[in-house]
This record gives C-alpha cells, sequence and structure tokens, in this order.
C-alpha cells in the first residue's frame, strides 16, 4: 500500500479547511506511465532508429524539442500506430535512452555521462543538463537531485501542459460540459479510465472527434483531473467526503488510500459521525470499526458537534447500546438521544421508544430519575417514558445491565499520601486502575478501583513514566525525601503478562524530571539529580540495545517542567530554573538538531502537566508566582497551544487546584488527577476531566487516595482483571481495597 503523505486541518471545526497530500504519488504515477510505455498502450510517438515508443506529452514536460513537436501536433486527433521521429545531430542512442529513463523515473542511468549531457544539450533538457553535471562534479554514486523530486517536477510540468491544452489528446463529456484531458494522466491515477482508455473495442468504434460521454459530474472529474497532477486534494470537509466516494465509484485507488488514511488517523469528533456513516454505506468494516471506537471513546464531545444529528438511526442506537459508550453518568446517554430525537424524531413514537430504550435507566442515582421528565420533554409522550423507566428497573432487566467501560483504562502509579493520622507521609508502590465509573439508584457516584501491581523496588514518587505500545516504563524518582535517594533504576512493566524487567539504569539519579518516548527511544529531559536543584542534561534510552546515552542538553537547567512527544519532536514547558522561578518557556527538541524556543504561555508555571491531544499541546495545574509578592500559589489558568500557529489560548479554568499532580488522555479528555493545593498544603483525591466538544471541565470522581508526585498513564490490562463490573445489588458499592 502507498504511504498516504501528510495531512492537515486548519481553522476551527465548523469552517476547517482540510488539505492532503500523497507524498508518494509522482513515482506512482510515472511508475505507471513507465508500464503503459512497455506495454505500447496509449504511446503517440516512436523515438530513434529503432522506434521507441514513448508517451510526447511525458517527454515534453524535460525536452523543449519533444515540447516543439506537440505544439505542431496541436488540434490534431491521431489514430493508428505512432508517427516516427528522428533524433537531432550529436544525440546517441545511448543519450536518447538516458533522456528516455530520466523522463519516467527521475534518475540518471549511470556510465558515459558525457554523452549524456550532450543529448541533453541537443534535446534542450535542462533538469537532465544539471544532473548530468552534478553526477560530473560530485564524481560520486549519490550525485544528482533525488528520483522523486524530479518526477514531481515531470507531473508539475504536466499540469502546465494541460492548463495550456497540450497534450490532449481527448474530449470527456461531463453533464453539459466538454472537459479536454490527456488520457495518460488519467490513466495513471484511475483505473476506471485505463479500462476505458486502453480497451481496443473502444477505439475502434469511439469516434476520435466527438466527446467521449461519462457518467461523472464537472466536479468529480476535476477533482479526478487535479489529484492525477497534484496527489492532493484540498476544501472543507465535504469535499474529502465527496472525494472518497469518487475515487471508490471510479477505482482511484490513490486518492482513497489517502481519504482512508484520514478517516483511520486523522479523526476528530466533527468528522467521526460522517465517517461511520461513509464506512456502513459502502460496507468498509475496518474503517466502520476505527470511526465507531473513536465515538465511543469520545462521545461527549461527538454529542456537542452538528454531524451526531445527521447519524441515521440503526447506528445511534448500536452506540448507546455498547457497553463501551464513554459516558461519565447515563443521563448524558439520555441527553444525547434526546438531542437526536428532538432534531429527527419528529413525533415518531416508534422511533422514540427504539432510541430511548437504549439508555440504561437502571444505572441512574436518584437525582439523575428526578431530571428524566425535563430532558425527555418535547421528544416522548410522559406515558412511554414513564414505560420505559419500569421496564428499566423490572428485575429481569436489571440482570444484564452493564456499566459503561472502555477499552483502555486509566492507571495510577506511585505517589506519595498522608497517613491516615496525618502523622507522616507514606510513598505509595502500587499501581490502581479505573476499573468503572459507578453509577446506581442511590449510590454517589465514584470509581472503582482495582489493583493492577506493585513496584518491584519498594515505593516510588517523583518518577517518570513512559508509554510504547501497552508497555510501561518506569524512571527515576526516590524511594524516600533523603537528599541522596534520588534513582536512577529503569524498569519496564507488561500489563497483560503481569511481568516486570529491570533495564539498564540512567547515567544519573532523577527526580521532578520529565520523560517521552520518540520513535524507538525514551528521553529523560532534566529534573533534580542528588544535591543539584535542577539540570539541563538528556539521555536516551535505546528500546531495542537496553542501553543509554547522553544528548545535547536543553537550553536551561530545568526541574518540575513537562514534555511530551509530538510531530517527531519533543516538547518542553515551565519549570524551576537554577533559582527557583517558575517559567514560561516552550522549547521545541528534536534529537540532533538545536533546540528552538517557541512561543511562550499566557503564565509561568512549574510542577505542572502537559498532555497532547487532537494535534494539540494542552497545559494544566502547578505553581506560579504570586503577582506583586514573594512566594507562589496555585496555577488555575488552563491554555493550549498550536504548534501549526505557535501561539497559545486560554481556555476554562482548572476548578481546583492540582499542583504535582498527573495527567492523561483518555477517551478524548483531559484528565487531570491528584497533587496538592499550595494555598492549603493539602493533597487532593479529586480526579477532573475536560471535555473539548463542550469546552468544559468535569468531575470523574475520586483517586484511591490524595496522592501527589504520582503518574499517571493509558493501558490495556487483561480481561480477567475486569470482570464483572455491577454489584448483584445496585445500592452497593464495591468499595476501595483496605491495602491501598
Amino acid at each position: 500500500m502507498r504511504p498516504a503523505g501528510e495531512m492537515w486541518v486548519t481553522e476551527g471545526p465548523a469552517s476547517a479547511r482540510w488539505s492532503l497530500q500523497d507524498g508518494a504519488h509522482a513515482g506512482h504515477f510515472l511508475a505507471a506511465a513507465e508500464q503503459l510505455r512497455a506495454a505500447g498502450l496509449l504511446v503517440d510517438v516512436a523515438v530513434g532508429p529503432e522506434g521507441d515508443a514513448a508517451h510526447a506529452v511525458v517527454l515534453a514536460s524535460i525536452s523543449s524539442f519533444f515540447l516543439r513537436l506537440l505544439e505542431d501536433r496541436s488540434g490534431e486527433l491521431r489514430q493508428g500506430p505512432p508517427p516516427r521521429v528522428a533524433l537531432p545531430p550529436g544525440v546517441s542512442l545511448w543519450g536518447w535512452r538516458a533522456l528516455l529513463a530520466f523522463a519516467y523515473g527521475g534518475a540518471v542511468p549511470r556510465g558515459r555521462q558525457q554523452e549524456v549531457a550532450e543529448a541533453a544539450q541537443a534535446l534542450g533538457a535542462p533538469r537532465l543538463a544539471a544532473a548530468c553535471a552534478l553526477r560530473l562534479e560530485n564524481d560520486s554514486r549519490e550525485g544528482g537531485p533525488e528520483p522523486l523530486e524530479e518526477q514531481w517536477e515531470t507531473l508539475r510540468a504536466m499540469k502546465q501542459l494541460h492548463g495550456s491544452g497540450l497534450g490532449c489528446d481527448l474530449q470527456l463529456q461531463a453533464g453539459d460540459e466538454v472537459i479536454p484531458v490527456q488520457r495518460l494522466a488519467l490513466s495513471c491515477s484511475c483505473d476506471f479510465f485505463r479500462a476505458l482508455f486502453t480497451c481496443p473495442m473502444r477505439e475502434a468504434t469511439h469516434d476520435p472527434a466527438a466527446p467521449l460521454a461519462t457518467g461523472l459530474s464537472p466536479a468529480e472529474l476535476r477533482l479526478l483531473l487535479s489529484f492525477a497532477y497534484t496527489g492532493a486534494v484540498a476544501g472543507p470537509w465535504p469535499t474529502v467526503l465527496e472525494a472518497a466516494e469518487t475515487s471508490l465509484r471510479y477505482q482511484a485507488w490513490g486518492l482513497l488510500t489517502l481519504c482512508l488514511d484520514v478517516f483511520t488517523h486523522g479523526l476528530t469528533p466533527e468528522t467521526a459521525p460522517d465517517v461511520l456513516s461513509f464506512a456502513v454505506t459502502y460496507e468498509l468494516a475496518q474503517v466502520g470499526h476505527v470511526a465507531e471506537d473513536y465515538i465511543l471513546a469520545t462521545f461527549p464531545s461527538v454529542v456537542a458537534t452538528p454531524a451526531f444529528l445527521d447519524l441515521p438511526p440503526p447506528l445511534l442506537i448500536r452506540l448507546l447500546r455498547s457497553d463501551r459508550l464513554n459516558v461519565l453518568h447515563e443521563l448524558e446517554a439520555l441527553e444525547a438521544a434526546s438531542r437526536w430525537l428532538l432534531a429527527n424524531g419528529g413525533g415518531q413514537e416508534a422511533l422514540a421508544k427504539e432510541v430511548l430504550s437504549s439508555v440504561r435507566f437502571a444505572l441512574m442515582s436518584t437525582c439523575e430519575l428526578k431530571k428524566v421528565k425535563a430532558v425527555t420533554a418535547g421528544v416522548a409522550a410522559p406515558s412511554l417514558v414513564q414505560e420505559l423507566l419500569v421496564a428499566g428497573f423490572a428485575p429481569a432487566a436489571q440482570l444484564p445491565c452493564r456499566v459503561r467501560a472502555l477499552q483502555e483504562v486509566l492507571v495510577v502509579c506511585g505517589g506519595e499520601k498522608v497517613t491516615s493520622n496525618l502523622a507522616a507521609r507514606k510513598p505509595s508502590r502500587h499501581l490502581w486502575f479505573a476499573h468503572c465509573y459507578l453509577s446506581a439508584v442511590g449510590l454517589v457516584k465514584k470509581v472503582e478501583w482495582r489493583a493492577l501491581g506493585r513496584f518491584p523496588d519498594g515505593p516510588r514518587f517523583r518518577h517518570a513514566v513512559a508509554v510504547v505500545g501497552n508497555t510501561l516504563y518506569v524512571l527515576g524518582g526516590k524511594h524516600y525525601y533523603g537528599v541522596h535517594d534520588t534513582l536512577a533504576s529503569v524498569y519496564r512493566y507488561e500489563p497483560m503478562e503481569d511481568a516486570w524487567e529491570r533495564l539498564a539504569s540512567m547515567s544519573c539519579g532523577r527526580s521532578y524530571f520529565a520523560a517521552a518516548a520518540l520513535g524507538e527511544f525514551i528521553y529523560a529531559l532534566g529534573g533534580s539529580s542528588g544535591e543539584l536543584y535542577c539540570t539541563d542534561t538528556v539521555e536516551c534510552y535505546d528500546l531495542a540495545n537496553d542501553t543509554w546515552r547522553r544528548c545535547q542538553p536543553l537550553p536551561m537547567a530545568l526541574c518540575a517542567h513537562a514534555a511530551c512527544a509530538l510531530d517527531g519532536a519533543l516538547y518542553v514547558s515551565g519549570g524551576f530554573d537554577e533559582a527557583c522561578q517558575c517559567q514560561a518557556s516552550l522549547v521545541r527538541y528534536v534529537p540532533g538538531a538545536p533546540a528552538t524556543l517557541l512561543a511562550p504561555m499566557n503564565g509561568h508555571r512549574a510542577g505542572h502537566v502537559m498532555e497532547e491531544a487532537g494535534g494539540q499541546l494542552y497545559v494544566a495545574g502547578g505553581l506560579c508566582h504570586r503577582a506583586g509578592h514573594t512566594g507562589y500559589r496555585d496555577q488555575l489558568a488552563f491554555e493550549v497551544y498550536s504548534p501549526k500557529l505557535n501561539s497559545w489560548a486560554l481556555l476554562s479554568p482548572l476548578p481546583r487546584a492540582h499542583v504535582v499532580g498527573s495527567a492523561a488522555v483518555l477517551g478524548g479528555e483531559l484528565v487531570v488527577l491528584g497533587g496538592y493545593s499550595h494555598e492549603t498544603y493539602q493533597n487532593t483525591h479529586l480526579i477532573h476531566a475536560y471535555q473539548p466538544g463542550s469546552r468544559r471541565w468535569i468531575s470523574r470522581g475520586t483517586l484511591p487516595h490524595a496522592y501527589a508526585d504520582l503518574q499517571a498513564c493509558v493501558l490495556t490490562v487483561p480481561s480477567a482483571l475486569r470482570g464483572p463490573s455491577c454489584p448483584e445489588d445496585p445500592s452497593r458499592s464495591p468499595g476501595i481495597p483496605n491495602n491501598v
């Protein structure tokens, strides 16, 4: 399968403009042209003493000699064998065939470079001449431009020829319009046209002077022509959907691959419902699974979009009935169903009954049940709602009723807490995962935490973690509070096997530092090291070889900063410097290249969190300086960074302080948990989640204990640990294990 190239999204969700490009398209296009040439298909010129067949439009894209030939033929419609063209004086057979190979492959053949250069001069091929000059000058096997770059130049030249009407050997009827085309261009990017143009039956029966009728609209034909020359699609989201549909109907597989790459790797709350509907309509099972999983995981954000209202009834019902629907409270599922019915129900009682019966009323608390009447007003008759409520609480209906649970889970690693008698602080060695969010009649909502594992070498806090695949790496930190009790040890944990492995240690102990995975390496950046308050050193761990090596340092010494990876680079934000001053800086760190200072945050902060979601960086929590005073205060400001715009935007502030807490992205939400408040010096057990779709913070429940200096991540855990989650009596909670 060809690589899908690049994808950009600019502007806001409502007016987003998409630009997609297949970076390898030019190579695939000219490879297809070479296959047609070798088969003698669509060739219109025979060159040299041996009559080498070729496509004049390709040759004219690199040679003025063949461009003049094409111009002389302008307006002519030819049938029969291609005409013979004699080479100009001074062009050898070797030199001509070097130009032919360069035209289709973008590379200069090796050997007899002077002879090739003379042919390039005589045939008016300046790009070939320049490539030969570089080869002669460098006298190396790697001299000259990259073949793909030259192929893109050839494709751009073909596009210019088409725009001038040169090389257009057919007129296509699209709707009420007649559009001149180069048959070769459409044949190299679309199987439908390749079959149409190379069919001997069509050549024998079609009048070349008359336009060839197609079933395409003018917009569809222009889309296919544009992609043939550029390998790109640009426009609003409906244009991308139309491109995918057109590519399926006319077998433009390169265009389809590009669109499907966005459908599976570039989903947003605004686009996922359309992708799911598209996948179901065209029976694209894999794309449908990805889109459905995304919608289930980011359901609160998807519900807030206009696209949610366009979901077909069967798809909406399937989503509402899924055990993996990500809703904090079951009332959210009812609100979503009611919103959809208000837009689509139109008084259809049968449809309202089918949709509302997908909501699990038995999971609602008393407070939620009191809101059911108001939420369903205007959606369904009160008698129908009452009927569904009674059916939902019938004993037979409650037995199969399950709480909602995502496949991935939030995992809490280590940290430190205050003992129950407030006499001492106690570091933790436990790993817990949030199995589900309990909710039932009369039950206060809470998180059901289950044990996942324990650090093999004792408690750990002020450490760092990184996740590669589904493997957890735990680095550094402290066992206890001594100055020299800073760890350099590193462990790897496989949750599916519940197996720990000791790895090579870092070159020095680190605490209050940041770690992030990038490619096949994990980077440990800055932090406190023994008696050094903060350091600028960076080292990276080679996953394949179990070794550490030093890398170029940070621009400044930092501790209590945050870091994460995005688009092949590491981003480092804030932290304390050597003078204990909070920083507002953002550094782009690319291994092997100088670090770059980017736009600073709106406020200084240290002991904060930073996570990537949707191609942007979200920063929350931590400490900042008191305005006009010495000392620090809680930083509640919450902001997001756009790498494409190099700018920050302030969002809704955090509801509560989270200093030296942790964060993870789960179900499209930024989850911030634990830490302490500098105003009260009390640890917090609260979990807050930011929902980008509704742009609000919600409470997700509480931690097993009020932890600070902890770490969190997202993992998939064994199904054996995720047994039945609804207690037999829905008014009872299994509670928190006593040995936390």
